[in-house]
């Protein structure tokens, strides 16, 4: 359904949406990291929708084959997630733009009282699938938003450039990890997605289950340790179907008595395609 050009001007604007946060907003330590990848990854949806005149996400490519809005990088960075108490007022503040054909990015910051407890951006590309397996998934050009807001498209290139590198297999130092000479993989987990949770309504294995993916096997690895996220960032690069399992893989490491911080990579292991890169800074909690 397309917005007629009234309603299409004030959704140029930034989108904020508020919340009181109660039990399916929160965790064991404050505001769940999960919860707030979905919901920033509806709200990145939702402001392509609205500068593109739509006011749900229907998207289609140019001979009207179905679309979606497919996260390929991710940085949550400056977290303090548990600035949010139970019934605590907080929000999401939404920005986005267009840095290149069929990619789509959005800078959100999330507020609580005087609190800046987040910032998380997120570049996205449209995909459909040339077959019924997810691992057909391919590009798919779709107009996007403009915007003249250069801070906000000079953010959106930078994240660009990193998730090309990642791509590449040339991924930089980053939150002072550098995986060994090879790929050598220091431990790794084996784990089947649960099709009921882990799955999104395209059918897709959803990009906030990756992070989820990173954090169960940190748990198998190194047991339950009192600690936030307080900087992730995530690259994706392919997708599985629901049965299939995937190696997660321990690539670098690094502790101290403040923080620890993780490089997990994800593989298929039906035939050992690499699908992501997390990279995970947590902050110890006492």
């Amino acid at each position: 359904m397309l917005m007629d050009s009234a309603e299409r001007l004030q959704s140029s604007a930034a989108l904020q949406q508020h919340y009181c946060a109660g039990m399916p907003q929160l965790g064991l330590y404050g505001l769940a990291e999960n919860w707030l990848l979905k919901e920033c990854g509806h709200l990145h949806w939702m402001a392509i929708a609205r500068a593109q005149g739509r006011a749900v996400p229907d998207f289609v490519d140019a001979v009207g084959r179905k679309c979606y809005a497919a996260l390929t990088a991710v940085h949550l960075r400056e977290a303090q997630l548990d600035a949010v108490a139970e019934n605590a007022p907080f929000s999401l503040t939404v920005r986005a733009v267009s840095p290149g054909r069929a990619q789509h990015f959005s800078a959100q910051t999330l507020r609580c009282g005087n609190t800046r407890a987040a910032r998380i951006e997120l570049l996205s590309a449209f995909v459909r699938r040339d077959s019924g397996s997810n691992r057909s998934i391919v590009r798919a050009p779709v107009e996007g938003p403009e915007c003249g807001d250069r801070s906000l498209t000079d953010a959106a290139l930078s994240l660009q450039a990193r998730a090309r590198l990642f791509r590449s297999g040339d991924g930089v130092a980053r939150m002072g990890l550098q995986p060994a000479a090879g790929g050598s993989v220091l431990r790794a987990v084996d784990i089947t997605p649960c099709p009921h949770n882990d799955f999104n309504g395209a059918g897709l294995l959803y990009f906030a289950s990756f992070q989820a993916l990173a954090d169960r096997a940190e748990l198998a690895c190194f047991g339950l340790r009192p600690a936030l996220t307080a900087e992730r960032e995530l690259y994706f690069y392919g997708n599985i179907d629901p049965g299939e399992t995937v190696r997660v893989e321990l690539l670098a490491a690094r502790e101290d008595a403040t923080e620890f911080a993780h490089w997990w990579r994800v593989r298929r292991s039906a035939d050992g395609a690499r699908i992501a890169d997390l990279i995970t800074r947590k902050r110890r909690l006492p």
